[in-house]
């Protein structure tokens, strides 16, 4: 009763939604008499025991951070009624909290607009940068759904890379106009757990529909962006109705034509560029258009056809360095569906032979040229076609030794990654960037090249298997079948 009067109090008490609540549906427990654990009262008191009562409680109402912010109940079919509408949000499954700070909470509630103490300021200083539309096509995603099945956590890295690319891209445009950039809305194609997926699922939800629209701390660690002080709005920010509806108003839209193309007039709410104009030029176009423009917005593929240059090699070379830690994520997804092909004994996290395999992300992107010429690379007017091939395309960034992306000279046709795996297939990911912008150790690519922990009597065994192998590595996973070539069923290598 005491609580049913709080929430009364609070004006949120909601009769037809306890109502819901019945021995017949769920369980309900009262406590014993003189149960003494149950005295209300601090240890330097004494007061008699109180009875109390615990029960399940319905899920749409009292959501939890996975039903709201992964399943999205809230969203569901008759979210309008208001026995089923949410009354509390549970900030469980989330990630990027520090004994310092919630991060991670504090995000999720920003994009939901359920954080009321951001200060005034917070939607009104400066010029902001949002991305129109989609960061990648549905050819893109038919294409890497037709080669890796729903189990397989590949589907998710292919499908984050133009997303991570499209984050870095706005990062920088925003960089370059001095602006804060407003983030897309981010899709997970396969959900984050720390224990086995089933079908790229939490095993108890196994019709959650994949993708799903993903906060950012399940592609992402808010925590870095914040201890380098990056300023940036979550997807939500211009919905949310503490942006002043004047502020809304001075928005400009950018286009850039495309290769070959004439630029279109400018008018007070829009501008076109010519293709491969640096980024660096962008806000004195915008502002010859609009002095007092507060927000700019920009689709993905025409902020592709822009050069990736901040103004000096200098501010592109301080740029990497920031991109590579904050647009770098350690988070493992372990597949049901690949764990059984060893057959090797019991579990034992530290043996190579019977440990998990799990797929690691997310990789940062490639960096931008750090060349004067960055921007005269693009004599050729070539573009990079955003159909299928741009997710699988065999054309890949330079790298170093250690197998980490170069810059490349041309500022707008940027050789990227096609995904975002890190480590493809392996118990524990030892790579990981640092925030000075090092590596920490490079990246594995199964089991049998060690992983931190792996037992050194199995050193033996692994390193006479690798001897055998092309190039001294294991071969790296398909990724569309369980397993991997040349592996028997104990996880030993007999070749291809």
């Amino acid at each position: 009763r005491t609580w049913r009067a709080s929430l009364a109090a609070h004006g949120l008490h909601r009769p037809e939604a306890f109502g819901r609540i019945s021995p017949s549906t769920r369980g309900v427990f009262l406590s014993k008499e003189g149960f003494a654990s149950a005295a209300p009262c601090l240890p330097s008191e004494r007061c008699a025991p109180q009875r109390f009562s615990l029960a399940t409680l319905p899920l749409r109402v009292f959501t939890g951070g996975h039903t709201y912010f992964m399943q999205r109940l809230h969203n569901a079919p008759g979210h309008d009624l208001p026995r089923l509408s949410p009354l509390t949000v549970h900030f469980t499954f989330q990630y990027s909290d520090t004994p310092d700070y919630p991060h991670g909470k504090r995000q999720r509630a920003r994009e939901a607009a359920l954080w009321a103490v951001d200060p005034p300021e917070y939607f009104t200083e400066g010029v902001f940068v949002a991305l129109d539309g989609p960061t990648y096509s549905e050819a893109e995603q038919a294409a890497v759904y037709a080669r890796f099945p729903s189990w397989s956590p590949q589907r998710h890295m292919h499908m984050d890379a133009p997303q991570r690319q499209a984050v870095r891209d706005l990062l920088g445009l925003a960089t370059a106009v001095g602006g804060i950039p407003v983030l897309p809305s981010l899709w997970c194609h396969c959900d984050r757990y720390w224990g086995f997926l089933k079908n790229c699922r939490f095993p108890m939800v196994p019709n959650m529909n994949l993708p799903f629209n993903c906060p950012q701390d399940a592609l992402y660690d808010p925590t870095r962006w914040a201890a380098k002080g990056v300023r940036w709005r979550e997807h939500t920010f211009l919905d949310n109705p503490n942006v002043p509806a004047l502020l809304r108003t001075q928005t400009v839209t950018v286009t850039v034509a495309a290769p070959g193309e004439v630029p279109a007039a400018a008018a007070p709410d829009q501008i076109s560029l010519a293709y491969g104009t640096p980024m660096s030029e962008v806000m004195a176009a915008v502002r010859q258009a609009r002095p007092g423009v507060r927000v700019i917005r920009i689709a993905n593929h025409h902020l592709r056809r822009l050069c990736r240059w901040l103004g000096s090699s200098q501010a592109n070379a301080d740029f990497n360095k920031l991109a590579r830690y904050i647009l770098t994520e350690s988070s493992r997804y372990c597949p049901q569906e690949d764990m059984g092909g060893y057959g090797g004994g019991s579990f034992d996290w530290q043996n190579p032979f019977v440990a998990y395999n799990c797929t690691w992300g997310f990789h940062y992107p490639s960096p931008f040229p750090e060349g004067k010429a960055a921007c005269s690379a693009t004599g050729e007017q070539r573009e990079r076609s955003s159909s299928a091939g741009g997710l699988l395309s065999s054309l890949l960034p330079p790298v170093n030794a250690a197998g980490e992306p170069l810059a490349g000279a041309d500022g707008v046709n940027v050789a990227e990654r096609p995904n975002s795996t890190t480590c493809p297939r392996i118990m524990l990911c030892d790579y990981n960037i640092l925030p000075d912008g090092s590596m920490t150790k490079p990246i594995r690519w199964c089991n049998i090249e060690g992983y931190n922990g792996m037992k050194q009597d199995h050193l033996p065994a692994t390193r006479a298997m690798l001897a055998k192998m092309p190039d001294g590595r294991c071969p790296y996973p398909p990724g569309d079948i369980p397993g991997m070539p040349g592996f028997d069923r104990r996880g030993h290598y007999i070749g291809a």
